[in-house]
């Protein structure tokens, strides 16, 4: 299965030690969000990578993501096996309307918290 939203509201910033993307549909209640602990607290539990929650936390999990493919007006998120069975989905589009500086901002972003290369600005 896969989902498909058109997020009004997006933030990338780094809040309270923590690199936070998240895409937001308040008016359906959707969001997924990806993050990443840039200080590295949490590499002591062998946490050391990115953290996906959708819609709330019993839908959310370390390192579920297999690639993250980021186009003009949308990002897709295509999901590990373990990640489709926390998530109960195979891959997450999420759709917007950004300036080009703020889709790169957002990129940036994606990069520094999804390791080894797994997002492609196509």
């Amino acid at each position: 299965m896969n989902f498909n939203f058109f997020a009004s509201e997006i933030s990338s910033a780094p809040v309270d030690g923590v690199w936070t993307v998240a895409f937001t549909d308040p008016a359906q209640g959707h969001y997924f969000l990806v993050q990443r602990d840039v200080e590295n607290v949490m590499e002591e539990r062998g946490l050391n990578i990115h953290y996906i929650e959708f819609g709330d936390q019993s839908r959310a999990c370390y390192g579920g993501l297999e690639k993250v493919q980021v186009l003009a007006d949308a990002v897709k998120f295509h999901l590990t096996s373990f990640g489709a069975e926390r998530l109960g989905m195979k891959e997450i589009v999420v759709s917007f309307s950004l300036s080009k500086a703020i889709l790169a901002a957002v990129s940036g972003a994606l990069a520094r918290i999804v390791e080894h290369g797994r997002v492609e600005v196509l």
